[in-house]
């Protein structure tokens, strides 16, 4: 009886601890829970005062502005730099979101074509340079509202100083909060362990872009290295002071002194198992990059992925500091096929999209009333870009070298036609290099007009005649009987300049000239063009809102690799006038001589100027504060935030 009265006790008292312990367990977690509860009340508070403005970290001062939504308080450095006088950069009072902004979603928007790289600095085209404004950041940008202002982005403080020997001297000293986004590579595999880690953007990476840029190695740099032959000295006074010197103190390299951004060294210095490339092969390496398919920065939104002919994905950067990206996420569709474009506003597949001629004639000018490009299911907007189109005639073809030739085929271009039945009157003629609404631009040159009798003597005059009776007419060229027989490329995706080459062509057979009309994809095009393998070509050329004719027009620039001066224009009195400009501060005379060089090129005809653009545009009524930048990219969705 003892015995089983003891057994019992103990068995008793096991069953009461393992009563204890599973109180205890179900106390604890119940504990745990509850703390989980608080934890993410106190994130979803913390989000709330990121969004309000009101949260200020450790060392800031709550005395100046803050980043708008998910920024951070201004540091005092910037504050007291801002009200320094000698500071070039001054505060831009308008900022990117109003305070009423709701946050995340995901942003759907479109690329017309596949970017031809997302290397920032070895590729060049509008597609590029829009993710840019996303993924990256500069050391300054022009003021949203005023673009002669310029206000401080990854720097705070810049100011130029003018030496006793005739240079120019430019400071700029960096913010120390600024982190590089993580690199878009597989961290689970092991392989790539040596890039992790946070790594700051510091002078010492803009030194790095710099490099690149200014080594021949790196052939995509090519047409932005020709702005700075007069650069003499860049290097990082410390990890947040960088100091840029001119051998010359001139209006442009004022202008392209505000130009550079950085690049990070940590990834683009090394290959896919960390080691550093030897600087004699670096810019070589650096053009041809294993993460070259990818793209990497330190802006508001990071790159996530690249799916060719299908999307382009960026998310929000949380440790982004100055605010300015409302959306969680940004989607790029890739819709090569135009007509995709107002079909998927209309479904609200797509939350923006400005819409090509043929749509916007088809959709809005003839559509039903009861169309949501109409009805007012869809909100509408205009903007005019800072471009003008063109048709490039390549002087170095046995046609294009003379002149006359050059403004026959002009006098043949039925561009007020052309503007008004295909592209529907969206836009103005323009006569020269710049947009028709610029200050510089001479709007005292009439456009050339279509006229065929005039085509006809101009080739008559400069040889150009039908000797064998076959109806194409032909010269005697260094002993080769050489016919007028061309091809001009046009962009494949766009049906307005199937339809222009068509008109084009058809012209040009009444006076003996025959042109074939050769569409080609985006990326091949632009291949071809810098390769210099075409006869003449349909492109554009955005410019700034301050003008710089070297790049494209001075003859330097008309024989190295990649060039922009494409069609191999050569004139000394334009180099002459183009240098002159370079070096003027004085705003009225760089006004005359901009004109100046305007007449010139009217003369030369190397182009065959069209027009300046006006872009409809088209955005569902969730997508909220849409206004459109006064330069590229016209479409910055930093402003904009979805209500729902």
């Amino acid at each position: 009886m003892t015995k089983g009265f003891v057994q019992g006790f103990i068995r008793f008292g096991l069953l009461a601890i393992l009563i204890v312990i599973t109180s205890l367990n179900v106390w604890q977690a119940e504990r745990v829970e509850s703390k989980q509860i608080q934890v993410l009340d106190r994130l979803s508070d913390l989000e709330k005062q990121l969004a309000s403005g009101a949260f200020t970290s450790s060392g800031n001062s709550a005395s100046g502005p803050v980043g708008g939504i998910f920024g951070v308080a201004e540091p005092d450095y910037v504050t007291k730099a801002l009200m320094d006088p000698s500071n070039v950069l001054t505060r831009d009072p308008t900022p990117w979101l109003p305070g009423e902004a709701t946050l995340g979603g995901t942003l759907n928007l479109l690329l017309g074509s596949d970017p031809k790289g997302l290397n920032f600095l070895t590729e060049n085209g509008a597609d590029v340079t829009k993710i840019q404004s996303y993924v990256g950041v500069g050391l300054v940008y022009r003021h949203k509202k005023d673009d002669a202002q310029y206000g401080p982005e990854l720097a705070y403080f810049l100011s130029e100083t003018v030496r006793e020997d005739g240079g120019s001297t430019y400071l700029y000293k960096l913010r120390e909060d600024f982190t590089w986004h993580p690199p878009t590579v597989d961290f689970s595999s092991g392989e790539f362990d040596w890039l992790k880690g946070e790594h700051k953007v510091t002078a010492h990476d803009v030194v790095f872009m710099i490099d690149m840029m200014m080594n021949d190695q790196v052939s995509g740099a090519a047409p932005l290295r020709s702005y700075f032959d007069t650069m003499t000295s860049w290097k990082a006074l410390d990890d947040f002071t960088l100091e840029i010197q001119f051998s010359e103190h001139t209006y442009s390299n004022r202008l392209f002194s505000k130009g550079f951004y950085p690049m990070p060294e940590f990834l683009y210095a090394f290959d896919e198992e960390g080691t550093r490339y030897d600087d004699e092969i670096l810019g070589q390496r650096f053009q041809d990059h294993w993460y070259n398919p990818n793209t990497i920065g330190a802006g508001p939104y990071r790159f996530v992925a690249f799916e060719p002919g299908v999307k382009l994905v960026l998310e929000r950067y949380a440790k982004y500091p100055l605010g300015g990206n409302a959306h969680e996420r940004i989607m790029f569709q890739i819709l090569k096929d135009q007509n995709h474009w107002p079909r998927k506003l209309r479904t609200g597949e797509l939350h923006l999209s400005y819409i090509q001629p043929a749509q916007y004639r088809a959709e809005f000018l003839e559509g039903a009333d009861d169309s949501p490009f109409k009805d007012g299911t869809l909100e509408q907007g205009e903007y005019w870009e800072h471009t003008y189109f063109y048709v490039g005639w390549n002087a170095d073809k046995p046609w294009f070298g003379d002149k006359r030739v050059r403004t026959a085929m002009s006098h043949a271009f039925n561009a007020d036609l052309i503007l008004n039945d295909v592209f529907l009157g969206l836009g103005e003629r323009c006569t020269g290099p710049m947009p028709s609404f610029l200050p510089y631009y001479d709007d005292s040159l009439p456009p050339i007009p279509f006229d065929l009798d005039k085509a006809r003597a101009l080739l008559d005059e400069a040889g150009w005649t039908d000797t064998d009776g076959n109806g194409i007419r032909d010269k005697m060229i260094q002993g080769t009987l050489v016919p007028f027989e061309f091809a001009l490329m046009v962009y494949g995706s766009s049906d307005e300049y199937k339809v222009l080459g068509n008109i084009f062509k058809e012209d040009l057979a009444k006076i003996g000239v025959k042109m074939t009309v050769r569409t080609m994809e985006w990326s091949n095009l632009l291949k071809r063009v810098d390769d210099r393998e075409f006869d003449a070509v349909t492109l554009a050329w955005v410019s700034s809102p301050d003008v710089d004719f070297y790049q494209i027009w001075h003859s330097s620039q008309a024989d190295i690799p990649k060039g922009s001066n494409r069609v191999g224009f050569r004139n000394e009195q334009a180099d002459e006038l183009i240098m002159k400009i370079r070096e003027e501060f004085d705003y009225p005379e760089r006004l005359r001589l901009a004109k100046e060089f305007h007449q010139l090129l009217y003369e030369e005809q190397p182009y065959t100027f069209f027009y300046t653009r006006k872009r409809p545009a088209f955005w569902q009524k969730e997508l909220k504060n849409v206004w459109f930048s006064r330069t590229r990219p016209y479409l910055k969705a930093h402003a904009w935030y979805l209500s729902q």
